[in-house]
């Protein structure tokens, strides 16, 4: 029983699927300027409509033998265009969804990425590549020409994000000689590093170490951007010279207790073996407007969950989908893999949910089989095998 407990375990943090929790009532305190947020996780709403919190814009990706989009590892946007990073390559839309082009230099020569960890679009609306192997941000115009490199000194896992003409570093849980803050940030014109921020914990060091796909949503202007991280119920609202806690979160006293994190562990296996069924922590998605607060969660043993919470007090609505009216009722999983997820935050208030097209088809088929042909026309359907639909939520 203790091995297959750790392997439970061991997979709750690789795979972090969605399953339970929920809220019913919620309570908001102002301490210090810190809010927080109370919530009480007790029953989970199956019923929800996308349209109680959000409006939701469906985008179909054109395809053909020349355009075959495989995994979608994230999403970014400007006023300007979508990109999207696949299978090593950026493809590059309208906000309509038309193809504008894409970045395609994969390979061992000294002007190729030889991966593609992460990515930003930049103030011109060309994209920068955190490649792996190399560890560098290699700026590349759109007819696939080298611009700039910046050699970065960071964890092959870190994340990135830009606020203005700084790149923002999630270098998680690592101390070195070099590095003993979690937040770094880059000057984009000289390549020098400007500030840090957030120290590292010394005892998270040592086993959480891991940083997952989604640690930051874009602030309200060019010069913020909200941090939120994995065991950790604070999101934080970040400027180049400053790191604040924003908002915090009591999942009904079910929060990891400080003391807990304050142990060797020999590695994160044995700090989740410890953990009890029910335990609630981190953040993992934000997206804010003035009307709601949504933000994502985990409870040990039991999954993801997300939450939308109205700001003037009312009862948080808890889920792990919400239905789309526009699509014939269809499920939108509000979960997500921790590693792989199906939604990335672009703005503020906008996050892209990718979604295949058979997906929306098969449900619709059987259980509204009389939307089916209008939905066929709104994802432009063409055959089972074309390419993701996005939709573009944005929170009432």
């Amino acid at each position: 029983m203790k091995t297959m407990k750790t392997n439970i375990l061991s997979l709750t943090l690789i795979s972090l699927i969605g399953l339970m929790g929920a809220c019913t009532t919620s309570n908001q305190e102002n301490t210090g300027g810190l809010k927080t947020i109370h919530v009480e996780v007790d029953n989970i709403r199956t019923d929800v409509k996308l349209s109680e919190f959000a409006e939701a814009q469906i985008i179909p990706l054109p395809t053909s033998d020349d355009l075959l989009i495989g995994k979608i590892k994230k999403v970014c946007a400007s006023d300007k265009s979508i990109c999207i990073s696949a299978e090593n390559t950026i493809y590059r839309f309208t906000r309509s969804g038309e193809y504008l082009g894409k970045i395609s230099k994969h390979g061992e020569g000294p002007d190729d990425y030889t991966g593609i960890r992460d990515f930003i679009i930049t103030e011109d609306d060309e994209v920068a590549i955190f490649t792996l192997g190399k560890q560098a941000l290699m700026f590349y115009s759109w007819d696939n020409q080298l611009k700039k490199k910046i050699k970065l000194d960071v964890s092959p896992s870190a994340r990135i994000t830009r606020m203005e003409d700084k790149l923002v570093i999630n270098n998680g849980n690592i101390i070195s000689n070099t590095n003993k803050h979690v937040l770094m940030f880059i000057d984009l014109n000289s390549g020098e590093m400007t500030n840090e921020l957030l120290p590292v914990d010394e005892y998270k060091a040592k086993y959480l170490y891991s940083i997952e796909s989604n640690t930051f949503t874009p602030g309200e202007n060019d010069t913020t951007c909200y941090f939120y991280t994995w065991f950790n119920d604070t999101i934080y609202r970040v400027t180049p010279n400053t790191c604040q806690p924003e908002v915090a979160f009591d999942w009904d006293g079910k929060n990891i207790p400080t003391d807990y994190y304050r142990h060797d562990y020999p590695s994160v296996v044995q700090f989740l073996d410890g953990l009890t069924e029910g335990q609630t922590f981190g953040t993992h998605f934000q997206l804010k407007s003035d009307n709601y607060l949504m933000v994502q969660y985990e409870q040990c043993r039991k999954g993801h969950q997300t939450v939308v919470i109205p700001s003037n007090g009312g009862a948080p609505i808890n889920m792990k989908e919400a239905h789309i009216d526009e699509l014939g009722g269809f499920p939108l999983d509000m979960t997500c893999n921790a590693y792989y997820d199906n939604k990335f935050p672009t703005g503020y208030n906008e996050a892209f949910f990718v979604v295949q097209p058979m997906d929306i088809l098969e449900y619709v088929e059987e259980h509204a089989p009389e939307s089916l042909d209008e939905v066929k026309k709104k994802i432009k359907y063409t055959s089972d095998d074309q390419n993701p639909v996005l939709l573009v939520i944005n929170l009432k």
